[in-house]
């Protein structure tokens, strides 16, 4: 058996993770409108959002997300955001973290 091999995913930055537990119970569906709003300024081949399962953290109200850069980028890490109240601030968090002009190591 051959030993597993890195690939270099298509998208170019990084990735932002969705807990699918706590994007369930939101009036605003925090991965389908962050893949909206990249798409629409162009940033959809930079930066991948992805729902995965629960993310044991649970906050109440409030969506769990970890921002993952890929090698080369600087940052990420794990946040709860409102999906309603903090949405937009979230979303230019993870462009400066993850965007084509973002931190880099």
């Amino acid at each position: 058996m051959s030993p597993a091999r890195p690939i270099r995913p298509l998208w170019k930055s990084g990735a932002v993770l969705v807990c699918r537990k706590c994007s369930g119970n939101k009036a605003l569906d925090l991965r389908r409108w962050l893949k909206r709003r990249l798409k629409e300024d162009g940033h959809e081949d930079h930066i991948r959002v992805l729902r995965v399962g629960c993310l044991d953290v649970c906050p109440k109200r409030r969506v769990t997300t970890v921002v993952q850069p890929l090698p080369g980028h600087a940052g990420g890490g794990c946040f709860v955001v409102d999906p309603e109240e903090e949405g937009d601030d979230f979303y230019l968090q993870v462009l400066k973290l993850l965007g084509p002009s973002g931190p880099s190591r």
